[in-house]
């Protein structure tokens, strides 16, 4: 018997299987999926939306199949469980119960993809959301390499697979203006080729305070409608239905003089009544798209103080 011979197998030997939906046409079970979108987009607002509905079995947006509830996975590369993500999925109606970080060492998707496969069929989850993907990108690898992120993503796609797990990522979009949004994510373009459905959210070009989620790819099925939603100042999501505007570009979104005043007017509503924990308004204020740094500079144009009480600080006028 010659062991150097090459082995094949004929395509009708292998059984026909039906793609599973964790939201159709827009998340595949077992495979994975991106969600790109320019800074204060919304793209971790969206993530953390699915989650919700997906942990208490309420529908998906435009999605009239019967819901799956389920356990997810949400890892964060940027977010704080405890101050930042835990409120505003609390805010979102989750059952936090469902929804699990992985605690072991867990910093490169290429080492530690045994690590991410375990936490998955330990937990049973149905999504996992690794948030930034390049969070989650060892020290010395390069995203722009394409032959080490096809690499990378391959080894992810087959944890996705195995599992029967949809592997949702997060990236960040370079500001190259005039480029198609699948074109335009942050590092090699092999990392959009391994996801089979992107998704990119922006904003309403007539509404700023709307943002918009497109289907920029899809593999595995006709592109879904563009859907639009919004962020309300608990953070919670209200899912507006199909879109047939058009989307801000880049350099339209709003700069930081009008991030900061929008800061203040958030912390003078908020603390109109007394004190109230400055998490809650960080977590109100980046659900607005503004991040700490801008929120801090509005408070001390605001003369806010800082208040430490036996739960933690507080901050009051």
């Amino acid at each position: 018997m010659d062991d150097n011979r090459t082995i094949t197998r004929r395509y009708n030997t292998f059984q026909r299987k039906e793609i599973s939906w964790l939201w159709k046409p827009y998340l595949a079970c077992g495979k994975i999926s991106m969600i790109n979108g320019d800074p204060a987009s919304g793209k971790t607002t969206l993530a953390l939306a699915i989650a919700a509905l997906l942990t208490t079995g309420r529908p998906m947006p435009e999605d009239d199949r019967e819901p799956l509830r389920g356990e997810v996975i949400y890892q964060s590369a940027e977010d704080n469980v405890g101050d930042t993500l835990n409120p505003r999925l609390t805010a979102m109606g989750a059952d936090c119960e469902k929804i699990s970080v992985i605690e072991s060492p867990f910093s490169d998707i290429e080492k530690d993809c045994e690590t991410l496969e375990n936490a998955i069929r330990e937990t049973g989850a149905l999504m996992c959301v690794l948030d930034p993907l390049q969070g989650f990108i060892g020290k010395g690898s390069d995203m722009n390499r394409a032959a080490h992120m096809r690499r990378l993503m391959g080894g992810l796609a087959l944890v996705a697979e195995r599992t029967g797990c949809a592997i949702v990522v997060i990236g960040h979009m370079t500001k190259n203006a005039g480029t198609k949004s699948l074109y335009r994510g942050l590092g090699s373009i092999d990392i959009a080729a391994a996801a089979r459905s992107v998704l990119s959210v922006g904003r309403s070009a007539d509404d700023n305070t709307v943002r918009v989620i497109t289907h920029v790819k899809s593999s595995l099925a006709p592109e879904g409608e563009p859907l639009a939603f919004t962020i309300g100042r608990d953070s919670a999501v209200e899912f507006l239905g199909r879109y047939d505007g058009e989307i801000s570009p880049f350099d339209d979104l709003p700069g930081e003089d009008g991030k900061r005043e929008s800061a203040a007017a958030i912390m003078l509503e908020m603390l109109a009544d007394g004190p109230v924990r400055c998490s809650e308004i960080y977590a109100a204020c980046l659900s607005a798209g503004i991040g700490e740094r801008t929120v801090d500079t509005a408070k001390k144009e605001l003369g806010v103080k800082s208040v430490r009480r036996g739960d933690g600080w507080y901050w009051a006028i």
